[in-house]
């Protein structure tokens, strides 16, 4: 038997039952995430290269539409352009499309992508902390047509990694909208983020190459990705 997608969490929820299930319909899904694209999950270092990479973005389509449209026009165009890409190539598109009936996924693909990214990540000599996050730390495997992979990062410190762990966030989601790969992916300022999850979420550990999880989670069972 097929699965059926979950309810989706709203930070606010309607009285109305009608209005109460238009919002969990896969166009208003869609359209609320394009419109926010998870900043409410953002730490500051994250969220200050998205704002300018869609500002840069912005300014480089408006110039040339400029051209041959009015001003107002062409930055309002740009700008939805800009949102638009930052959406697909940036984003959580297929995250969004697990509360759509018509989504599936096949496990095995989504543990060889993890598999495939869990090694890239390790490859990295400046990249110190890496963890999932949810049913990946729970058991071997991904557990179901509809599961995703929430992958958190931690930024070195140095604006060096700051730019270096930004542009890797953006490799990771732009391969993985064109995968079909469901990737939940964030990059935080410190481990203290971590503790806006429930504690008990089980956590699987990538990287923790100054013991920062070790540390930060004492009692915690932190299980170690193969």
């Amino acid at each position: 038997m097929r699965s059926q997608p979950k309810a989706k969490a709203f930070p606010f929820e309607p009285r109305s039952p009608r209005l109460r299930g238009a919002m969990q319909s896969c166009a208003f899904i869609l359209a609320a995430n394009w419109v926010m694209q998870g900043v409410r999950g953002m730490d500051e270092k994250e969220l200050s290269f998205r704002l300018a990479l869609e500002a840069a973005l912005t300014l480089g389509l408006a110039l040339p539409l400029a051209a041959f449209l009015p001003l107002g026009l062409a930055v309002a165009l740009a700008f939805v352009l800009a949102h638009t890409l930052s959406f697909t190539l940036n984003g959580q598109v297929w995250v969004c499309c697990r509360y759509c009936r018509w989504y599936r996924v096949d496990p095995a693909r989504i543990d060889a992508w993890l598999e495939a990214t869990t090694g890239r990540l390790r490859r990295l000599p400046w990249l110190e902390t890496a963890l999932c996050i949810g049913s990946q730390g729970e058991a071997a495997g991904t557990r179901g047509e509809r599961s995703d992979i929430d992958l958190r990062l931690v930024f070195p410190g140095g604006a060096s990694n700051w730019l270096r762990t930004n542009l890797l966030l953006l490799a990771l989601r732009g391969e993985a909208f064109v995968r079909r790969v469901p990737l939940d992916l964030y990059a935080y300022d410190g481990v203290t983020s971590l503790d806006r999850f429930r504690q008990s979420e089980p956590l699987l550990v990538i990287l923790d190459r100054k013991d920062r999880l070790r540390d930060h989670y004492p009692r915690r069972d932190l299980r170690r990705a193969a």
